[in-house]
């Protein structure tokens, strides 16, 4: 009598992966494609510039890269609105759920809005290294917060919390036109407002704004880096309220 044993079946089980992590993955793999197009070219148009002055002036006292800062505003800006506008029906279709689709759009521009703060912080420093190899100045001439007189953790949180608040300012911007079309332009006031009104405060410590003038840079970057990130938070949570209720089919 032959016993004939089947053999042995092995079932591997795959850990399934986050819904917020899929989508924070998916989103942050774009990002990177963007990234990749767009710090060549600012780079080569900062070495275009610094060149061009200094063959016109003889030397370059000021800093060519901070100005970078408002091409990150608008850059990042632009690209959350397209996120918002394209992925949520994308991501409804796939019968995936609102709430994995507002975490994971937050995380992933959170992250890419912090990296690309912290990669123009270390392009301005570079510059400041390099202008003084050179025995230039590096003036900050760029309206911003952190000018010269402010501490060296300045600049990084002025510029993280800029970049912070474009993206999410953007999401924002596309979904309320996803959400009410062409009427979504009337709140432009109120969704655009803030960024604006924080990426030219940098007048403040000219005096221009009565008050904030006599106030020390290192309160002043101090002050605006909390409000701004009660403002970030803000706006992140408006974008999450209209995303989770907009009225999209699984079927689209």
């Amino acid at each position: 009598m032959t016993a004939t044993t089947a053999p042995a079946l092995t079932t591997r089980t795959r850990a399934r992966t986050s819904p917020t992590l899929h989508v924070a993955r998916r989103q942050g793999v774009a990002a990177l494609r963007l990234a990749a197009w767009f710090w060549p070219i600012a780079l080569l148009a900062l070495a275009a510039v610094t060149a061009t002055a200094w063959v016109v002036a003889g030397r370059v006292d000021v800093s060519i890269a901070v100005h970078g800062r408002q091409a990150l505003v608008w850059f990042l800006f632009s690209q959350a609105i397209q996120v918002a506008a394209t992925y949520p029906r994308v991501h409804v279709a796939a019968g995936m759920t609102r709430r994995s689709l507002v975490r994971g759009t937050l995380l992933a521009s959170g992250a890419t809005g912090v990296a690309y703060a912290l990669v123009l912080t270390g392009v301005v420093l570079l510059e400041r290294w390099l202008h003084g190899l050179a025995g230039w100045g590096s003036v900050l001439r760029e309206i911003q917060l952190a000018g010269a007189d402010a501490p060296p953790w300045a600049l990084p949180v002025d510029t993280v919390v800029l970049t912070l608040l474009a993206i999410t300012t953007g999401l924002l911007v596309g979904i309320t036109y996803q959400r009410w079309g062409a009427w979504a332009t009337l709140t432009l006031p109120l969704t655009v407002g803030p960024l604006l009104a924080l990426l030219y405060l940098g007048i403040a410590p000219t005096g221009d704004v009565p008050g904030l003038g006599q106030i020390a840079p290192r309160a002043l970057v101090g002050l605006v880096g909390v409000v701004g990130v009660v403002v970030v938070l803000a706006v992140a949570a408006a974008f999450a309220v209209i995303a989770r209720r907009l009225p999209l089919s699984a079927q689209a």
